[in-house]
């Protein structure tokens, strides 16, 4: 080969991937990723401060820019994986899909941080093939989080994170959106993987999330705040019989030296559900890895002291 021109396009492709490719962990992060996406500088007299966007967010918009060749290549890996961050994005790529909609068939993981509805609903409709999918339980005005019926049927991704950002404990506006979504979850027949968005205190959608989470046919993992302190409407769910589907439950909270955690080792109603909760090993890890403690020597290779 003379140049880099030269390189087949499954070459330059597999290339590319590495540009587009974003981390498991930031994509399901349950914080609001304008604060992952961009860094916030202070200035010394303690004024406000000012965001700039993320390298890595700039370099994947500016690959399809190299050439025609490039652009080719790297416009399905630029639609793998999509943020939608505010309202304006959504209309914008619901235009795009309606006046291609081969371009939805490429998305695979679809991130939605702002209100839900008719235009989300036209990109689930274009995007059959999504694999993951984050929904922001967010309270605007109700007609944005409404109507996702149709584009929620399109859909069979194998996994799910709903994200609940810190607002009043029930919010009648989210109601319609909760109420969809645990109508069409359910059906999603390969759906094995669920994160639980409320933490040890119960909201009045917690019953209903956790009614449909019964009825996931091939659910195995859950993803939880705090995995000895859980809400107890779902802990009612995981000790009875619905729960023995579940083979692992992720804790997003370490493991601390305080009274929950000790009642939560000590009971013996919990034995079984103890073998099946993973905490995050402390350390620094580029991959951090999760660990059971399912006796109570285990709890002094995982302790966070508080």
């Amino acid at each position: 080969m003379k140049s880099f021109s030269d390189f087949p396009d499954e070459i330059l492709h597999d290339i590319l991937a590495h540009v587009f490719w974003v981390d498991e962990d930031v994509f399901a992060c349950p914080k609001p990723m304008s604060s992952l996406w961009a860094v916030s500088e202070a200035t010394e007299d303690g004024s406000d401060t000012q965001e700039t966007q993320h390298h890595d967010d700039v370099t994947r918009t500016a690959v399809p820019l190299v050439c025609k060749r490039w652009l080719n290549v790297s416009t399905p890996l630029l639609y793998e994986t999509v943020f939608l961050r505010t309202r304006p994005q959504v209309v914008c790529l619901a235009r795009t899909l309606l006046s291609d909609y081969t371009l939805g068939q490429n998305i695979r993981k679809l991130r939605v941080e702002c209100g839900l509805g008719v235009p989300v609903n036209k990109i689930l409709h274009f995007a059959p093939n999504i694999a993951q999918f984050v929904v922001e339980l967010v309270w605007e005005k109700e007609e944005h989080t409404i109507g996702l019926g149709a584009g929620l049927q399109a859909i069979n991704p194998s996994k799910i994170v709903l994200i609940q950002r810190s607002m009043p404990r029930y919010n009648r506006r989210i109601s319609p959106l909760i109420a969809e979504l645990c109508q069409y979850i359910p059906t999603w027949t390969k759906l094995t993987t669920l994160r639980y968005p409320y933490d040890r205190f119960p909201s009045l959608s917690s019953k209903d999330i956790t009614t449909a989470l019964q009825k996931i046919p091939h659910l195995r993992t859950l993803y939880v705040q705090c995995g000895y302190s859980i809400d107890t409407t779902l802990l009612v769910s995981l000790l009875g019989p619905q729960g023995d589907s579940i083979t692992e439950i992720y804790s997003e909270a370490p493991l601390v030296d305080n009274e929950d955690s000790r009642m939560f080792l000590t009971l013996a109603e919990f034995s079984k559900l103890r073998q099946k909760v993973l905490f995050p090993v402390p350390g620094p890890w580029s991959v951090r890895p999760y660990r059971a403690c399912a006796r109570e020597d285990d709890k002094l290779n995982l302790i966070w002291t508080a």
